[in-house]
């Protein structure tokens, strides 16, 4: 990217109205920005409306993943630089994407910087991460997988040092509850990364990933921030984990429920036509 190559920038956003704004202050440098909406119902496409070039409401969908190809597809520059909606880049991240580029460079791999539980702490298993949001248009695809939506095709990568001050903050999760939420929603898609599971079974399986997520982190006690949010991480693997083993026992619980409640209902009536109890409905 050079001083005389466009870029044009896209959010994807969905009732993000509290960070929103502040997002788009950060992307807004780009020469064309775009909001694709997935029909947000709150204060977000009055604030998309009030700083993009164009607004583009899309039908909700649970994850940004399959969302974003429409919104690399809208672009019409040859740079592109993109963010989620819970997404901001530092003052000094603006100034080295605006800047101009050596020659030979396709895409810029920013560090970023989680906030789980309304927090960052470099100790956690999460950091360093470096992610590419600024790419030469035809070296980036994305794809509908969950947590694995975007692959880089190209070597020519400039990768911003994880002690720099430019970087991504990802205000991610404020509160366990957000968390098991998201965890609930991403583990419902058919398309999404997933652990090897092996031959280890379940109780095994999550001890593994609780230890595998404690080893990440740099430095805890165990009953610490860096423990809190590798247990949380871990979490997630233990639900994506069962609902695989469900799928594999082809549970169906609601199939289960409605038979168990023809059963009882049929107990019902016959207990009301031999003894008289009442089980039915009001006589109309």
């Amino acid at each position: 990217m050079s001083g005389t190559e466009p870029i044009s920038g896209f959010v994807v956003a969905y009732n993000r109205a509290s960070l929103l704004e502040t997002c788009l202050r950060s992307i807004r440098f780009a020469d064309e920005l775009i909001v694709v909406d997935k029909s947000s119902t709150d204060a977000s496409p009055a604030i998309a409306a009030r700083y993009a070039d164009r607004v583009i409401t899309v039908p909700w969908s649970p994850t940004v993943e399959a969302t974003r190809l429409i919104a690399l597809e809208a672009c019409r520059h040859p740079w592109v630089v993109f963010l989620d909606d819970d997404e901001m880049f530092s003052p000094d991240a603006i100034e080295t994407l605006h800047a101009p580029r050596a020659e030979g460079i396709d895409a810029i791999a920013l560090p970023r910087r989680h906030y789980i539980l309304g927090r960052f702490d470099p100790n956690a298993y999460y950091w360093p991460e470096h992610l590419v949001r600024c790419f030469r248009r035809g070296t980036v695809a994305f794809n509908g997988t969950v947590h694995g939506g975007v692959t880089v095709q190209t070597d020519r990568v400039e990768r911003i040092a994880a002690d720099s001050s430019a970087y991504i903050e990802h205000l991610s999760h404020e509160d366990t509850a957000q968390w098991i939420e998201r965890t609930n929603r991403y583990t419902n898609e058919r398309q999404r990364v997933r652990t090897d599971a092996g031959e280890r079974a379940l109780i095994d399986f999550a001890h593994e990933r609780i230890d595998h997520w404690v080893a990440r982190s740099h430095r805890t006690n165990k009953d610490d921030y860096p423990a809190a949010v590798a247990l949380l991480r871990a979490i997630y693997d233990m639900v994506d984990r069962v609902k695989a083993w469900e799928a594999e026992q082809g549970s169906d619980g609601a199939r289960a429920f409605r038979e168990r409640c023809e059963e009882l209902n049929r107990a019902y009536d016959d207990l009301q036509a031999r003894l008289g109890i009442r089980t039915g409905p009001h006589p109309c």
